[in-house]
């Protein structure tokens, strides 16, 4: 059984219609759309997103000692990989794969497969359109016309087909988010932390959290940072027999499918219960996740929609690009060999066996590092630094010879854009 899914006592509606564990100290006069945050289930994503931004606050907050970290906006990157370039126009998520498949993005014209060591499968994340010829979206979906009159401001749906059993000894699915540095946290923020925690368990049952492991206190295997939750996460899913046909996930009726989480937590929490129970080859299953959305303005990379705290841009929150949305299956303590079954509790990557994991960031904020997300090899030829990588700042007097030298070089490199990939 999946016992760790199942939510610590009865759900109590009414803490999260009133918000009692999560009271805020604000004066009158509020406009009435922000009060409306206070209501289930604003009130739960809001607090959720707040935890997801502190986990990840580390990035920027304690840089490592003796170095500091330093935005997108103010390094100098080498040209991006031509898959950049050749990508739709418009201001967009972008995405890379792990294993890496290339340059992958938001609103397509077609679904983005992708195949992991446990399942194969298809994705989309979308949005309202940011250019006039955006709007056209994969099959029948059109992005302008499925978000008037809704809050949300983005959407993924992913649809997934097992290769194998999930891990004999498993002890669960988590969906969430993870980065790949630790930085020393402040004990205030610790118990910020801690307090953010306790009152979603207090809530609505499981969630598991980590700043990560201090390389200076740890030996051996590290813990990533993360923040990840059953797969309650989600809010709908839809189960399809194997030997049926699954869902068209541009369909109009996509939302009246399956189940959703809105205004049913418990009963909701326990029907994913029951799903993750008999997952198996054969049968495909597809998820919808947006609950958190209406805060996250990830194409913008801002925090918006929380009285006094936004807008916020993210790299004040999280120093550089990217953040790894995943979707793994943690194998037990008992099955880990690397340390004593009953001590280990830690989500290390030797428990974890992914479905899906991806690294996104805005069009707007790319990576120093962005070739290597895309797969390139690192150039060490002649000192140069690897694609992607910072470099030091080019003296306004140099970028102004350039300019002489290849007067038509924009004009090039703006004309590569309009390249579809093949």
């Amino acid at each position: 059984s999946s016992a760790w899914l199942k939510p610590a006592g009865k759900v109590d509606e009414e803490v999260l219609s009133t918000g009692a564990h999560f009271a805020w100290s604000m004066s009158d006069g509020l406009p009435q759309d922000a009060w409306a945050l206070f209501s289930a289930p604003g009130l739960f994503w809001m607090a959720l997103l707040l935890l997801l931004l502190l986990l990840i606050w580390h990035m920027s907050t304690a840089p490592s000692e003796g170095k500091s970290v330093a935005s997108t906006r103010d390094l100098e990157v080498s040209p991006p990989p031509v898959e950049v370039a050749c990508a739709p126009q418009g201001k967009k998520i972008e995405i890379a794969m792990t294993p890496s498949s290339g340059l992958q993005w938001s609103n397509p014209r077609e679904v983005f497969k992708f195949e992991s060591e446990l399942c194969t499968g298809s994705y989309v994340f979308f949005h309202p359109p940011t250019d006039p010829a955006g709007h056209r979206g994969f099959g029948s979906l059109d992005y302008a016309s499925y978000f008037k009159g809704k809050t949300r401001l983005w959407e993924m749906r992913i649809q997934l087909q097992l290769k194998r059993s999930l891990p004999q000894d498993w002890e669960g699915l988590y969906f969430g988010i993870e980065l790949d540095g630790y930085v020393k946290l402040s004990a205030a923020l610790r118990r910020t932390i801690a307090l953010s925690v306790a009152g979603i368990r207090k809530a609505v049952g499981s969630v598991y959290q980590s700043p990560g492991d201090d390389p200076d206190k740890v030996a051996g295997e590290l813990e990533k940072p993360c923040c990840v939750l059953p797969l309650w996460a989600f809010d709908q899913f839809i189960e399809t027999a194997a030997g049926e046909t699954p869902p068209d996930m541009s369909s109009p009726d996509f939302s009246q499918l399956g189940r959703t989480r809105k205004g049913r937590v418990a009963e909701y929490a326990r029907e994913i219960d029951d799903l993750t129970a008999r997952m198996a080859p054969g049968a495909t299953y597809t998820f919808a996740f947006w609950g958190v959305s209406r805060f996250v303005d990830a194409v913008n990379w801002k925090l918006r929609g929380i009285p006094v705290v936004t807008p916020l841009d993210f790299n004040k929150l999280i120093g550089q690009p990217p953040v790894y949305a995943v979707l793994y299956a943690l194998q037990s303590a008992d099955a880990c060999s690397s340390s004593p079954p009953a001590a280990e509790q830690r989500h290390l990557e030797s428990r974890k066996s992914y479905l899906f994991r991806a690294a996104c960031w805005s069009s707007e904020h790319r990576p120093t590092h962005l070739g290597e997300l895309l797969g390139a090899a690192p150039d060490h030829e002649g000192g140069r630094e690897q694609e992607g990588m910072p470099r030091k700042k080019t003296s306004f007097r140099k970028r102004l010879g350039r300019m002489f030298k290849d007067p038509f070089a924009c004009c090039i490199t703006r004309s590569s854009e309009a390249i579809p990939l093949t």
